[in-house]
Order: C-alpha cells, then structure tokens, then sequence
C-alpha cells in the first residue's frame, strides 16, 4: 500500500492545487484553511506545508496553476495574428484568458473586496505585474499610443477596462450582444481598441 512520504511526486502536487482551488472556490481563500486542505488531500498538515509552507505560497501556486503567472506569458505578439489590430489583440487575449478561469477570478474578486489579506497581497502582485506586462507590449507594439500618455497610464486604464468588463459580465449588465462570450468579447475589445485608436490620431 502507498504512503504517504511515498507520494511526493508532481501528481500530488496538482491534485493539491486541484482540490485547493475547489474548496477556495467553496469557503474562499480565508475559510479554507491549511488543515481542511491538508485532510481533504489525505495529508497531514506537515506533509502540505512541505510543498507550501504558508497559505500565499499555495495561492500563488493555485494562481500558475491557473496561467495568470507569469502575465507576460500572455502579451500576444505582433505576429501571432498578422491581419488584426494589435491593440484589438491584445484585449481580446487578455479578455479571453480571464473568462477561461472566470470562477477563479470571481472568487479573487470577491476575496479581495471582502479585504481577505492574502487575496489582496497575491492580487497586488498580480495587478503589478499585468500593468507591467501591458506597458512593456504598448511601448514595444503602439509607441505611437504614447502621444495619449505614458505607457504606465495606459497600461492601468486597460487594466481598468479589462476588469470592468469582466465585473459587468460578472452582474450580467453587458448587453448588446446576447449570451455569446465570444461575440461580447470581440465587441468590447474592438470598441476600446477603436475609442484609443481614434484619440492617438487627434
């Protein structure tokens, strides 16, 4: 019979991670404690903090795990799609990557709303790092969108935008474009890449 110092392989890893981002999604991340998880797992709680010795640690796991680190993985290159906008791109795979793990960014959403501390200090990490990521691909891809403002400024008025769309979604206050994801996202993202596309040329 397998025990359990014999299952420190990948799998437990993942199915750590699998079985975290459940119950996150369940309690959220402050109701979800070292010990339930560890015993959900078949753990003990020693065996979980080898592989994440504190409760940000396995967020942050939970959140790679995810494809939100690292962001930059995410910036769409030029070449990626020859014959669409760039900027248009942009947003659309931004918008796409997020409503891949809608239930996950909810439950972040909602952690760090209700003042969760790890929520909050993963989700300044992350944001940090997404406006980051956006302002290197604007001033590598649209310098010309600089004219507006600095990359810095734009790049948090995307992330501004980006979140906005997903929290409407979110309250089903989007319209225009039925219950088609696809549609909603294409829309809103060429409307953006449009309003910013037309101001850089005044």
């Amino acid at each position: 019979m397998e025990t359990e110092t014999q299952v420190e392989t990948p799998s437990t890893r993942q199915r750590i991670l699998q079985i975290a981002l459940e119950l996150m999604s369940q309690r959220g991340v402050d109701g979800t404690s070292m010990r339930d998880l560890a015993s959900a797992c078949g753990l003990n709680v020693a065996s979980l903090y080898h592989y994440f010795p504190s409760k940000r640690e396995l967020l942050e796991a939970v959140l790679v795990e995810q494809g939100f680190f690292p962001v930059r993985a995410r910036m769409p290159k030029p070449e990626d799609n020859p014959d669409e906008d760039k900027l248009v791109a942009l947003i659309t795979d931004i918008l796409r990557a997020m409503f891949d793990v809608e239930a996950f960014v909810r439950l972040m959403v909602g952690e760090a709303i209700r003042g969760e501390l790890t929520a909050r200090a993963v989700g300044l990490d992350l944001f940090s790092t997404f406006e980051a990521a956006i302002e290197d691909w604007i001033i590598k891809n649209r310098p010309e969108l600089e004219g507006l403002a600095p990359a810095a400024a734009l790049a948090r008025l995307l992330t501004g935008v980006v979140v906005g769309l997903f929290v409407q979604h979110a309250a089903g206050v989007v319209g225009g474009e039925g219950d088609d994801l696809d549609a909603m996202i294409s829309l809103r993202a060429r409307e953006t890449a449009q309003i910013l596309n037309g101001l850089s040329q005044l």
